[in-house]
């Protein structure tokens, strides 16, 4: 009996499975997509990349298109309407996330996602709704709170105020601004701007002398 014993709670034999080796994986997709698309996307270099064998990979992501896919989910991973109350601080919590989803790598898969659009419609997708859409969801649903509360007008475009705030962050990539990218002072600014935009109009009457 006791020998049986000692032979179950005998410790498993072999490595133990890596932690990080998602990590870097999706993070060598990521690069992979930026570099060469969809179409050129390699799961050998992804494992050279990464530093991992095929197998791995295989094991975790059966068919390359789940882990092209899984790659752009890690896009925008964690946007979130903050909720925090105020439009303003909502805003300026939203910002620098929202930068970051139009940095490197990612400027640079939007534009072949979008060179790709006729070969590879569903990742295209996948990547506008992980990264553009998700971005632009958390930005609307501040929005909507600050017309809910009346911090914001109640006949007020938010999904054209959406677009505005957004297109202020891209157009800083897209046409390279000569200050930091991620400048928290811009981030301000812009925050401001939006807030002053969006605020009821407060009528004034003025009274008539006789």
């Amino acid at each position: 009996m006791q020998e049986e014993t000692g032979q179950l709670d005998r410790p498993r034999r072999g490595r133990p499975r890596d932690a990080t080796i998602d990590t870097r994986v999706l993070s060598a997709a990521v690069d992979e997509l930026a570099e060469h698309g969809v179409g050129g996307f390699s799961v050998n270099r992804v494992a050279a990349r990464a530093g991992v064998a095929k197998r791995g990979i295989y094991v975790r992501w059966p068919a390359r298109d789940d882990l092209v896919l899984h790659a752009l989910g890690t896009l925008a991973a964690g946007l979130v309407p903050p909720r925090t109350g105020s439009l303003r601080t909502d805003l300026l919590h939203l910002a620098p996330y929202v930068d970051a989803v139009f940095t490197e790598p990612r400027l640079s898969i939007l534009a072949r996602c979008m060179a790709e659009l006729r070969r590879f419609p569903a990742m295209y997708a996948a990547f506008r709704r992980e990264s553009v859409d998700r971005c632009a969801a958390a930005i609307e649903d501040a929005l909507h709170d600050a017309v809910s509360r009346g911090e914001a007008r109640a006949d007020l475009d938010t999904d054209l105020a959406t677009s505005a705030f957004l297109g202020a962050l891209l157009a800083r990539h897209a046409f390279g601004a000569r200050q930091a990218i991620d400048d928290p002072t811009f981030h301000s600014r812009l925050v401001e701007f939006c807030v002053a935009a969006v605020q009821p109009v407060t009528v004034t009457r003025s009274s008539t002398v006789g």
